[in-house]
């Protein structure tokens, strides 16, 4: 995948080769599957995917999608929409939203606003949350935080796994083991991205802003990734931030270990954690203390 996948690869090239091997179609997982129901929703231009792998989800969960801000669509991460909405027992809804480069910052924070406020009257009165990984889930982390600021509705919670949470150079530690993701590939990807952005903006690189005031969120990060390190500095500043952020480490994992290997026993693991997260987060009246809900691995 690194060869396929390298520094100075050009991203319309990467999101040809993501898209042909991630790809699924409904036909597809509807063989696999029949009872999962599709479903369309539009706002503007932008196009939102709506999974139900349950009768009845109780949840509705806008997933906003992983790919380095470059790569990765509702279609190439159908399989996964599929596991949450099973997992979570809930409505996965996942935007189609802009891409870099030709759309740099702010078009996806923007496409996901605007999913955010669709997903409302599609939740018809059940408990929405927000989830993500990778660029997708550091985009998660800027949506709240937009949120906060506008003054609207905020999600219940957040599932964040392997977020990429800070644009900067700093942000990735030289002491990873990391088989995906370097210092070398952040930073050529990244520059796709900002465009003219700066990546000190605490919007492109929410790790930096104020963090206080959030919803709950579940972070998840691998031992082994190069985001781990950054990663552990800023779920640190939202505690003490007065922010409930929980982190799950995985052992000896890479990077969106939960999503790219879900046979693994710590991915299993996991999958319990995010499930239970999300009913909790749900539900508040039932949710378990942060202690209990915290584990690492390592």
């Amino acid at each position: 995948m690194r060869s396929l996948f390298r520094a100075r690869t050009p991203p319309q090239t990467m999101r040809r080769r993501f898209e042909r091997f991630g790809r699924t179609s409904r036909a597809t997982v509807l063989a696999r599957h029949p009872t999962v129901v599709f479903g369309d929703h539009r706002v503007g231009e932008l196009a939102i995917e709506s999974v139900r792998a349950t009768a009845h989800p109780a949840t509705v969960l806008l997933y906003l999608h992983g790919g380095a801000f470059v790569m990765g669509s509702p279609s190439s991460y159908r399989s996964r929409a599929v596991r949450l909405s099973y997992r979570c027992n809930a409505e996965v809804l996942v935007p189609d939203y802009r891409l870099a480069p030709e759309h740099p910052f702010p078009a996806a924070l923007e496409d996901a606003l605007a999913a955010w406020r669709a997903a409302g009257p599609i939740a018809s009165g059940r408990p929405l949350l927000v989830g993500g990984d990778s660029a997708g889930g550091g985009l998660a982390l800027s949506l709240m935080i937009l949120l906060r600021e506008l003054g609207e509705a905020s999600p219940r919670g957040a599932v964040l796994l392997s977020p990429s949470a800070n644009q900067t150079r700093g942000a990735v530690s030289g002491r990873h083991r990391d088989l995906w993701l370097d210092a070398d590939r952040l930073r050529q990807w990244r520059r796709h991205y900002l465009g003219t952005a700066d990546p000190r903006d605490p919007r492109v690189s929410p790790a930096l802003a104020d963090l206080s005031g959030l919803p709950p969120m579940l972070v998840l990060v691998g031992e082994d990734e190069a985001l781990a390190e950054e990663t552990y500095r800023w779920v640190a500043r939202a505690r003490g931030a007065g922010t409930d952020a929980r982190l799950l480490v995985g052992a000896g994992m890479q990077h969106d270990w939960p999503l790219t290997l879900p046979w693994l026993a710590e991915s299993r693991r996991a999958w319990r954690e995010i499930s239970e997260f999300v009913k909790c987060s749900a539900n508040p009246p039932h949710r378990r203390t942060r202690a209990a809900l915290e584990w690492s691995s390592t």
